[in-house]
């Protein structure tokens, strides 16, 4: 898990230079939680969640090309940013419910979306439970099947204490619940997993685009391949040469495009 830490830092310190401001930003009671959640734009809805450890302003270099096409919806989820902190009792499913609840409360129908990594496992949770509710989705660096306790055994164990300064300060800048927060999104003992048979991804009928650098410190890229394989509408995209936060630095103009083709070509 050590290892996972500069690539995060790495994608938060991206999306800082962007200041257009939201045209409205609120805080909604959905499943039991307080859900932030900016817009911007005009269009039909388009939602961005975000990987751990993140918040909305990852997105900020994304949403200005995003906006031009769609009324963007840009979440913190559970545990993250202005949103409640983690509990002891967190899971994806509960993850996928707040999104669920989220767009009862917006009155949104279905909806298109992008997940990247944890963002990208609730949309996975939520396709699975209500795909009435998913017009078309792009996941990066996600998984059908894993388990986070995995990442923490071993040579791999680490602990809140041992986290680099510079990190702990960057997670300061846009975690407003303090410092025990943070703290709670480094528990070892979270249920942070996911688990999705061949014959769920089966079912899935709406256009899925799955992203996988082809360097994944995380996941490897076998999970993209076993998604492509049994989502039937779905195509695959490995990026060559990059991590699992595959859509930064020199591959978010490359990502800029293919995920707006993608989602253009999805109302053809």
């Amino acid at each position: 898990m050590k290892k996972i830490i500069p690539f995060m830092l790495m994608a938060i310190i991206s999306g800082q230079s962007f200041g257009q401001l939201p045209k409205s930003a609120e805080t909604v009671k959905v499943n039991g939680i307080n859900m932030y959640y900016e817009v911007y734009g005009e269009g039909e809805p388009l939602l961005l969640l975000h990987g751990w450890t993140q918040s909305t302003e990852f997105w900020t270099e994304y949403i200005p090309a995003y906006v031009q096409h769609f009324e963007v919806y840009a979440i913190d989820l559970r545990g993250h940013g202005k949103t409640s902190q983690i509990t002891s009792d967190f899971t994806i499913k509960e993850s996928a419910k707040d999104i669920l609840e989220l767009l009862d409360h917006l009155k949104i129908n279905r909806v298109k979306a992008i997940g990247l990594s944890y963002g990208g496992l609730t949309l996975l949770e939520l396709a699975r439970s209500h795909p009435e509710k998913i017009e078309s989705i792009i996941i990066i660096g996600t998984s059908h099947s894993y388990n986070g306790a995995e990442n923490n055994e071993g040579d791999n164990a680490f602990s809140y204490e041992n986290l680099p300064t510079t990190f702990i300060e960057e997670l300061k800048k846009i975690h407003y619940n303090s410092e025990t927060q943070i703290r709670a999104l480094f528990d070892p003992n979270l249920n942070y997993q996911i688990n999705l048979s061949d014959e769920e991804l089966n079912a899935f009928n709406f256009k899925t685009l799955i992203i996988q650098g082809d360097r994944d410190e995380i996941l490897g890229v076998d999970p993209a391949f076993i998604l492509y394989k049994n989502i039937p509408n779905s195509a695959l995209w490995i990026v060559p040469n990059t991590g699992h936060i595959a859509i930064i630095g020199p591959n978010k103009k490359s990502f800029l495009t293919t995920s707006l083709q993608f989602l253009s070509l999805d109302n053809k």
